[in-house]
C-alpha cells in the first residue's frame, strides 16, 4: 500500500518513520528544516494515520515496512538512509532485513527489537496498563497524558513544545480501532533473533532520560541491547532528552544524526579520505 507522503530538500535520501499511531505531520518543523538543508527528506502517514486510510484486519511492523519500501521504490530513492523513532525503528529493522539493498544505513531512535531478556515473551495484545488507562481516561485524554509523561522530561512536559506535539497528534490521530491495531503491531514485533541480519551501518540513538519502563524495559535498555547485538552499530545518548528527543532537544538530536550521516556516502558506507 502506497501511503500519503511528503518530500522536502535535496541531497542523499532520508526516510523518516514515526512511532505508534503517529502521522508524518507530528515531526517537528525545525527538525525537517535542518534535515532538508542536507538531505532529500521523505516522511509519510502510516496506515490509519493522517491522510492514509486504515485497512481491514490486523497490522504488523513488517507490513508497515513493506509500505515504506513501496514508497522508496515509487520515488526511486533506493538505497536510502532510514530513521525510525520508537515503533518506527522496529519498522526500519524489517526494512533492513527484508530489502537490504533498499536501505543504505539506519538511525534507530528510542526503539528496540521486542523481548530480549532470557525467558521473556511478547505481550500478544494491548498491554494491561494501557487498556486500563484508556478505559479510565478515554482515548484522547489518555494519549495526551501519555505523550506528555513519556516523550518529555518533567521540565518540558507542560511547555509549548509539548503542546505543539499534542496538538499535531490530535489533528491527525488514528481512530481508536486503528490506534489499537498499531499498539498490537508494536507489541507483537520481534526481531531479537534476527539482529545479525541487519548488517547496514546503524546509529542507535536514545535520550539519556528515556527511562520510562514499558513492556520490555525502558527504551534506553532496549537501545543498549540493540547496540550490543547489531553487527555494525554506533551508540549515542542525547543529553537532557526523554523519549521524544527530536521534539524536546531538536537541534542537538538532529546534529548528532547529521554528523553521523555526513561520515557516510549515499549507500551508507563510511567515507574514506581521497588520496
Amino acid at each position: 500500500m502506497l501511503p500519503a507522503f511528503q518530500v522536502r530538500g535535496q541531497g542523499p535520501p532520508l526516510l523518516l518513520i514515526a512511532g505508534t499511531g503517529f502521522s508524518g505531520a507530528t515531526w517537528p518543523e525545525r527538525m525537517l528544516e535542518l534535515l532538508a538543508d542536507e538531505r532529500t527528506v521523505v516522511w509519510f502517514d502510516a496506515r490509519g494515520t493522517g491522510r492514509t486510510p486504515g485497512t481491514p484486519g490486523p497490522y504488523s511492523t513488517r507490513e508497515f515496512a513493506a509500505d515504506a519500501l513501496e514508497l522508496l521504490h515509487h520515488l526511486g530513492l533506493e538505497p536510502a538512509a532510514v530513521l525510525g523513532h520508537s515503533m518506527g525503528g522496529r519498522v526500519a529493522q524489517w526494512m533492513a532485513i527484508d530489502a537490504p539493498a533498499a536501505v543504505g544505513c539506519l538511525v534507530l531512535a528510542a526503539t528496540g527489537p521486542g523481548p530480549f531478556r532470557p525467558g521473556e515473551t511478547a505481550w500478544s495484545g494491548v498491554p494491561l496498563a494501557q487498556a486500563l488507562g484508556l478505559a479510565r481516561l478515554g482515548y484522547e485524554r489518555y494519549a495526551t497524558e501519555h505523550i506528555r509523561d513519556t516523550f518529555f522530561t518533567a521540565e518540558t512536559a507542560r511547555s509549548e513544545v509539548a503542546d505543539r506535539l499534542v496538538q499535531a497528534w490530535l489533528e491527525t490521530r488514528p481512530s481508536l480501532e486503528d490506534f489499537l491495531k498499531h499498539v498490537v503491531a508494536r507489541q507483537e514485533h520481534r526481531t531479537t533473533e534476527l539482529l545479525d541480519r541487519i548488517t547496514q551501518p546503524t546509529l542507535v540513538l536514545v535520550g539519556d532520560r528515556d527511562t520510562f519502563a514499558g513492556g520490555h524495559g525502558s527504551h534506553q535498555e532496549q537501545s543498549r541491547y540493540l547496540a550490543a547485538h547489531l553487527p555494525n552499530a554506533d551508540y549515542r545518548e542525547v543529553p537532557g532528552a526523554a523519549h521524544g528527543l527530536f521534539w524536546e532537544v531538536t537541534e542537538r538530536s538532529v546534529e548528532v544524526v547529521l554528523g553521523w550521516l555526513r561520515s557516510r556516502d549515499s549507500a551508507g558506507q563510511p567515507l574514506r579520505a581521497q588520496t
